[in-house]
This record gives C-alpha cells, structure tokens and sequence, in this order.
C-alpha cells in the first residue's frame, strides 16, 4: 500500500465521500456501533478524527478546510514533524481502513471522509 503524502502542517480540504450503497446499509459516525466495532480496529485517536471530520461535514456539507495544528489540538496531541507522531499515524489508519482517502486540490492536501460507516464483517 502507498504511504499517503498528506502534509500535517497547514490547512486540511475535508470533503464528503459519498457511497450510496454504504451509505443506505451502515452507520453513522456517531452511532454507539462505531464504538463498539470500529474503534478496536481504527484506534481511539482515528475515531476522533473521523468524528471531528464528519461533524464539520454535518456543518458545512460541501466540503470544509481545517488547520491541521488545530484538529490534532481538539482531540488531545500533537501535531510534530515526522511520519510517526500520534496525529500523523492516525490520519494514515483513517486511509488505511478505507474511513477517508485522498483527493485531488490546489493545495494537494484534500481527503474524502465518509459520514456513514459500512458493518465490520
């Protein structure tokens, strides 16, 4: 698998991921199943992550920009330099396990978050 190259310093693009089968077949970020099954397998800084993210989506359902520095601020570490720093190890898990995945932009810095989260099987 391709090591994502997203920058952890700077401004962040959130966008939706929409996926209507998932969408009409899982569950919300929010939903105490996501608890349960999927933070064993994301790790709890991921899931903050993605709850964060896909609560500013809730807000601004088109799309977003967020200071990195900021996000790991809100959800208790730091965002240092370096590949194996605790925000930076989280946002690779989000991608890894399929919760986001980088987009296209200007500022080469964009991921797609899903909102809604397929069953564990």
């Amino acid at each position: 698998m391709k090591p994502s190259t997203l920058n952890t310093n700077g401004q962040l693009e959130v966008r939706p991921w929409s996926d209507p089968i998932i969408e009409a077949n899982g569950f919300a970020i929010g939903d105490p199943y996501i608890e349960m099954f999927w933070l064993p397998v994301l790790g709890p800084t991921a899931t903050w992550i993605l709850r964060r993210l896909a609560t500013g989506l809730e807000h601004e359902p088109q799309g977003y920009s967020i200071d990195m520095n900021e996000l790991a601020r809100c959800i208790g570490v730091a965002c240092t330099e370096g590949r194996h720093n605790p925000f930076t190890r989280a946002m690779q898990r989000c991608i890894m396990f399929g919760v986001s995945h980088q987009v296209p932009s200007a500022l080469n810095n964009a991921i797609a978050v899903r909102v809604v989260l397929p069953p564990i099987s």
